[in-house]
């Protein structure tokens, strides 16, 4: 499919008529789009998504009510008409497809979607077709299932980050999209069609089987098994179906978290913090505690710093006392053994007399250690005295009471600094989701975790009927085989049609898988080329694709990265979707809003360079901090077919415009 033109009519922000006309050429192919931010870039998309399914979204993939969809400018004036005319060429084929909306005759300010009438028109090569067969036309150039593979906002490529995740619901859904644009549903269909073939012809061979006696127990064998699978498959159809609904529950609940996310993570952000400020309230009470307890005895601590001074010098005075009495014990001898040579003047060494000048200056020395010894005199009292203060005083003792408390007071006064910034962002945060009812969300969130237990229990129960099923079908298969090759049966019209039915399942079962592993390797192969152009790390080996479609970025050693940037996620997405075009049984133009957000200069720029490649037509629909047009542009201005600017008018208003 190529797009050639696009009519706009009272279409959201723009107000009127507008043409859009898109590249045609085969090398110059990308058509820009510029917006600045709110300006109409997204409702651009959503003109062609709603031309094509009659469905726009907004954010979180909500449906946006046709009510919104009327430019408010249009609308002020009591013109309610909407209309998008979209022509495109397929298969050497002109079309012309126009959807229009507007309100019933009988009402007079629409407000819900059953207030407009919409009439959808489709001409192919001049040729009118009849209203029945539009939708079917519509879906033999691009069903609604594949449009995420070539009409996207760059915002939600992450969600294909889910394909990793095994049992991730959305993963399945996204792997149930990518089948269907890999033709692998054509497979799956014409093997349930040969399956209910197959069962009616079983059951017909069971019946021609009950007529033969020599068959009779086989043939009631395989009617008990009828049964069987009958309870199983009803068993079965009934957990899907519940499976489904809780499925849609759950994604109603997400649309409501969805658009409370920011409200959510300030409520989480307040639990921590309330919990916080609790914690530091009854730290500050605790250690008030312990303040007082430390008053009690913070007098010791005053005491013991003012006792010490003292203490030690008892302690000095007594040390002084102990040296004076060994001093006067030393002295007191010494003074002895003079005096005793004073009675027996004889020396005991020589045994000569002591001369008079000798005990002259012996009495001397003696009158000069009497003296000595009289000051180094200690009553013995005083030291008991001062060793009874000594112990008196050492009794008061710090438990650094004082320094305690000082750190108590220290640390009490950043807690309530910490308590006051605590109030004031609880203050703002309650402020910020006032107008949000945060005890619904947390309901919202506790039942959406019951259906999500109510879900893996379900696909348990599902697994096990299927298992169930699958014992039934080769027991059936088993059965059937031996009245094939039994004499009644062999040449039986039943038995013919069972041996062909079961061949051919058989044959489709094998196409599916084949067909599923070829597509996928022919997406790893295509994408991996996609990811080495538009990554600019060199030591990547490449990408691997698993059971869900899901790539994960090899290293230089063939080891699987287990986690990887927002950018880089982009770029995997993005060569998801190249390996899927290229892949794929239709092709269509790549129509992206937002697509380089969240990379950095270099893979912006080697994006730039591939995207061209990725599709006969590459819309971009950018704002100047996107794609730089007097710098970055030059990176691919030989590609560029056409470029047009969004011109705002009013806040409700916006106008295309071709630029050159």
């Amino acid at each position: 499919m190529k797009l050639q033109e696009i009519v706009i009519n009272n279409f959201m922000p723009y107000k009127g008529e507008q043409i859009v006309q898109f590249p045609q050429h085969e090398t110059q192919n990308v058509m820009l789009l510029y917006g600045d931010n709110m300006r109409g870039k997204t409702s651009f998309l959503n003109s062609i998504r709603w031309g094509f399914y009659g469905l726009a979204v907004g954010r979180h993939l909500r449906t946006i009510p046709r009510v919104n969809l009327v430019n408010i400018e249009a609308a002020s004036v009591d013109d309610w008409s909407m209309s998008i005319l979209l022509k495109f060429t397929h298969e050497e084929k002109n079309y012309e497809l126009r959807r229009k909306i507007t309100k019933k005759s009988h009402v007079s300010v629409p407000s819900i979607d059953n207030d407009f009438e919409e009439v959808v028109g489709l001409k192919i090569d001049g040729e009118v077709i009849s209203g029945d067969k539009i939708l079917n036309q519509i879906n033999q150039v691009s069903p609604e299932e594949i449009s995420r593979f070539f009409l996207f906002d760059g915002e939600l490529l992450q969600e294909y980050e889910n394909l990793l995740l095994d049992k991730n619901a959305q993963g399945e859904k996204i792997k149930l999209h990518i089948e269907q644009a890999l033709g692998v549903p054509s497979l799956i269909n014409g093997r349930d069609d040969f399956s209910v073939l197959l069962q009616e012809s079983r059951r017909q061979q069971t019946r021609d089987a009950n007529n033969s006696s020599e068959l009779k127990s086989l043939a009631a064998r395989q009617s008990d098994l009828d049964v069987k699978e009958d309870t199983a498959q009803a068993d079965l159809i009934a957990l899907k179906l519940q499976k489904s609904e809780i499925e849609i529950l759950v994604d109603g609940i997400d649309d409501i978290l969805k658009n409370t996310e920011a409200a959510q993570r300030s409520k989480a952000e307040l639990d921590v913090l309330t919990a916080t400020k609790k914690a530091t309230e009854e730290r500050i009470f605790d250690d008030q505690n312990e303040r007082r307890q430390l008053l009690r005895n913070a007098w010791k601590d005053i005491l013991y710093t003012g006792v010490q001074p003292v203490l030690r010098n008892i302690k000095e005075q007594r040390s002084a006392m102990f040296e004076a009495s060994n001093n006067k014990v030393i002295l007191d001898s010494r003074i002895l053994e003079l005096e005793k040579s004073l009675f027996d003047p004889i020396c005991p060494t020589c045994s000569q007399s002591i001369s008079e000048k000798e005990i002259s200056e012996i009495k001397e020395q003696i009158a000069v250690l009497k003296a000595e010894a009289s000051l180094s005199h200690v009553d013995i009292e005083d030291i008991r005295r001062l060793d009874t203060k000594i112990e008196q005083f050492s009794q008061i003792q710090s438990q650094s009471e004082g320094a305690r408390f000082c750190e108590l007071v220290k640390k009490e006064r950043k807690s309530n600094v910490q308590l006051m910034k605590l109030e004031t962002n609880i203050d703002e945060i309650e402020d910020e989701i006032s107008g949000f009812d945060t005890d619904e969300i947390s309901r919202q969130r506790s039942i959406r975790d019951n259906y999500i237990k109510q879900l893996s229990n379900i696909e348990m129960d599902i697994a096990s009927v299927e298992k169930s099923l699958e014992k039934i079908k080769k027991d059936q298969t088993q059965i059937s085989n031996v009245i094939s090759k039994s004499t009644q049966g062999t040449n039986s019209l039943s038995s013919v049609k069972v041996d062909l039915y079961q061949s051919l399942e058989s044959v489709f079962s094998a196409g599916i898988d084949e067909l599923r592993d070829s597509a996928r390797l022919q997406v790893e192969k295509y994408a991996a080329n996609a990811f080495s152009q538009l990554t600019t790390e060199v030591t990547y080996s490449g990408l691997e694709i698993n059971q869900n479609y899901g790539l994960t970025i090899l290293d230089h050693q063939g080891r699987a990265l287990k986690e990887r940037s927002a950018g880089a996620e982009q770029i995997v997405a993005l060569s998801l979707i190249d390996g899927l075009n290229r892949t794929a049984r239709k092709s269509g133009p790549i129509i992206m809003d937002t697509p380089l957000g969240r990379l950095d200069p270099k893979h912006r720029a080697n994006v730039l360079k591939y995207l061209p490649k990725m599709a006969d037509q590459v819309v971009l629909l950018v704002h100047e901090g996107e794609i730089d047009p007097n710098k970055e542009i030059e990176d691919f201005k030989e590609r560029i077919g056409v470029r047009y600017a969004i011109e705002r008018i009013s806040s409700t208003q916006s106008r295309i415009i071709r630029s050159h």
